[in-house]
């Protein structure tokens, strides 16, 4: 009779001994179970102890959890970690993309390392094959969604396999949405067409007073909101002449009519720019392609519409060197995305190299003349926009990316100061109204976002109604140019 084995409870110890006592053979044991130290079973044939079978636990978190608005930025994180003793072999991890969120392109990290976009599609779709994961190894994923309009909670559903591992955890992950999704910032965005060149409050009045919006606004935010406004405001209109008195119609109908007296010429602030044939070829390309544009070459366009000086090339605020900088500063980013290089977006934010303060007004210039291949722009700057210009002029300190933005838009061409004619005037300076009031529009929507990722991941997005803005400018100016 061989030695008990202790490892047994009571019942299985009975019914081995009663299987002896028959005479019938010993019960084969599963792989699972222990074996004593038998010397007729060779060590090499022993299977493996009780707890060596690879076990991966799966832990999913979502910042921010809850209450997300649309336009707001969750970052997703996903962590499978092997507590067991033994090698779990033939991992595979996907995590479906939920509804009503879409991947933001660049901002797929794995292990710490960030990695193309084409191994955030595989792991959103068939799954992600990491290979083996040793006892006490651990796989980590990072990855950011844009939130869309809707109503529905986001729900993330990540799934976990192996060969050989048993899977604990990966329960889905539920982000619920603000309950009334009208805020200050939504409010805005929805009142574009109409308000965005009209002073309006910065809390809508169809929205009660008590009902705070998820993003406060402080002394910061509220500039940023009076800059867009004041971008878009239109030029003081001239003051009308007084209409003459009955008293002066008679005298003049009596004496001789006097000599014309030289009209005065209007003063103002009037910046000048220009776009020329190859400009225009350049985004034409890069607005007309497969690939869709991004925020990104709307900042560069953008620059491009900017007006700097007069019509002689005097700049005396220095705005061409620093639109210049600035154009440096959004293709280092283009360039840094292309090596996988990760920077904050206060990183590209440059350097306020215009002087505000030396502008001037001045008396309006006459017409230039017609050239073949260049077309000359204006802006006038209205006296809202140049007193928030002024605003961020004196604080320096505070110079970021989103008033090096704001700058720019100001600057952005109004009208046409080449003889064209009317027809083609009018469409022109209605198109450039209108890709205006789009830049406005997504500048708010990307200060918003950038309070939550900071990361330059977020001007590689898309906006197609300002794609669509931005082609009808061009054709504008192509026509102008005809």
């Amino acid at each position: 009779m061989r030695e008990p084995d202790f490892e047994l409870s009571a019942d299985m110890r009975l019914l081995e001994l009663q299987r002896d006592a028959l005479g019938l053979p010993p019960r084969e044991r599963l792989a699972w179970e222990s074996r004593s130290a038998d010397a007729s079973i060779p060590i090499e044939q022993a299977e493996p102890e009780r707890g060596s079978t690879p076990v991966l636990a799966v832990e999913a978190t979502a910042f921010p959890s809850g209450g997300v608005i649309a336009g707001a930025v969750v970052t997703l994180t996903l962590s499978v970690g092997n507590e067991g003793t033994a090698t779990a072999r033939e991992v595979v991890v996907l995590a479906p993309l939920p509804g009503g969120a879409a991947f933001r392109p660049g901002t797929f990290v794995w292990n710490g390392r960030s990695t193309y976009d084409d191994v955030a599609d595989t792991f959103f779709g068939a799954g992600l094959l990491t290979g083996s994961l040793a006892p006490g190894e651990r796989a980590t994923f990072q990855w950011k969604i844009g939130v869309r309009l809707g109503t529905k909670p986001l729900v993330i559903s990540p799934q976990v396999r192996a060969a050989n591992a048993a899977v604990l955890g990966g329960r889905p992950l539920v982000v619920g949405r603000k309950d009334q999704q009208p805020t200050a910032f939504t409010g805005e965005v929805i009142r574009a067409d109409v308000a965005l060149y009209e002073p309006k409050p910065l809390i809508p009045v169809d929205i009660p007073v008590t009902d705070l919006p998820i993003y406060e606004l402080d002394e910061e935010e509220t500039l940023v909101y009076e800059a867009a406004d004041a971008a878009l405001s239109g030029a003081a209109p001239p003051v009308p002449a007084p209409e003459p008195s009955a008293s002066s119609a008679v005298a003049a109908v009596e004496s001789e009519p006097p000599e014309p007296a030289p009209a005065a010429r209007r003063t103002a602030v009037v910046l000048y720019g220009s776009f020329d044939r190859a400009s225009i070829a350049f985004f034409e390309r890069v607005f007309g392609g497969t690939k869709p544009p991004t925020i990104l070459q709307h900042c560069l366009f953008g620059n491009a519409l900017a007006c700097t000086g007069d019509l002689g090339g005097n700049d005396e605020a220095g705005f061409k060197r620093h639109l210049d900088a600035q154009a440096a500063v959004l293709h280092r980013i283009g360039l840094h995305e292309k090596l996988g290089k990760k920077e904050p977006i206060a990183h590209y934010a440059g350097e306020l190299l215009a002087h505000v303060e030396a502008l001037r007004a001045q008396p309006l210039a006459d017409a230039p003349p017609a050239t073949k291949d260049r077309l000359v722009l204006l802006t006038e700057p209205s006296e809202p926009t140049l007193a928030v210009l002024g605003r961020i002029a004196q604080e320096r300190a505070r110079w970021d990316f989103v008033k090096a933005r704001q700058l720019t838009l100001a600057l952005q061409a109004q009208s046409v100061a080449s003889p064209v004619d009317v027809s083609t005037r009018d469409a022109l300076e209605r198109s450039l109204q209108t890709y205006a009031q789009n830049s406005v529009t997504v500048l708010q929507k990307l200060f918003v976002r950038i309070r939550v990722d900071r990361t330059t991941g977020l001007l590689f997005a898309n906006e197609p109604a300002f794609d669509a803005a931005a082609k009808a400018v061009l054709a504008a100016l192509k026509r102008a140019l005809a």
